[in-house]
């Protein structure tokens, strides 16, 4: 790797220009930056350029608003490389295990209408679940049994719960139904 230094110097005619400096030229500069107030220091920022296998870095003598906004790039740049160091890509056609056997992560990716409306199910599940449970104690357990695709085997456990028979269990599912039916009619989307 080569390490350039540039550092502003004065020239002949009064003007000031960057120069390629020694390595022990730049080291004073640093070393006297360290004497002055913070105000008064020279800035310096690195550009590291990559060509194949060869690096060359290049520390240069900047502005102080140069030097501010490239550090702000710098530590944002550190930030994400250190946040990185705990993510891993995956390709998307890669196989992730499902209950239906194996399928890619881009099949398992709901689009951004997909999102809304499990948003509003989820919404309008917790609305309804809550009106089950102010209307009737056993209206959440048949909301249960019916998502789970148990409404005929739901019969009986249910009457040992309540303590009541498998008629007015039957008759309890009437009801629910009603009152769901009754529910989503109110209900604007």
């Amino acid at each position: 790797m080569k390490i350039t230094y540039l550092v502003n110097q004065e020239q002949p005619d009064g003007s000031v220009c960057l120069c390629v400096a020694t390595h022990d030229e730049w080291r004073a500069v640093v070393d006297a930056n360290k004497l002055l107030p913070t105000e008064h220091r020279r800035r310096f920022i690195v550009d590291v350029i990559v060509e194949g296998s060869n690096w060359d870095c290049m520390i240069m003598e900047v502005s102080d608003s140069e030097y501010q906004e490239w550090n702000k790039y710098y530590l944002s740049s550190r930030r994400n490389r250190k946040a990185a160091k705990g993510i891993q890509f995956l390709s998307m056609d890669a196989p992730i295990p499902d209950r239906s056997g194996l399928r890619n992560f881009l099949d398992s990716i709901k689009s951004a209408d997909q999102v809304e409306e499990l948003a509003c199910d989820l919404a309008l599940m917790d609305q309804l679940r809550k009106a089950l449970s102010a209307w009737k104690p056993w209206g959440p357990e048949l909301l249960d049994a019916y998502l789970n695709d148990e409404k005929r085997n739901c019969t009986d456990i249910l009457a040992l719960k309540f303590n009541v028979s498998a008629q007015v269990i039957r008759k309890y599912k009437r009801q629910f139904e009603e009152f769901v039916k009754k529910f989503l009619e109110g209900v604007s989307f």
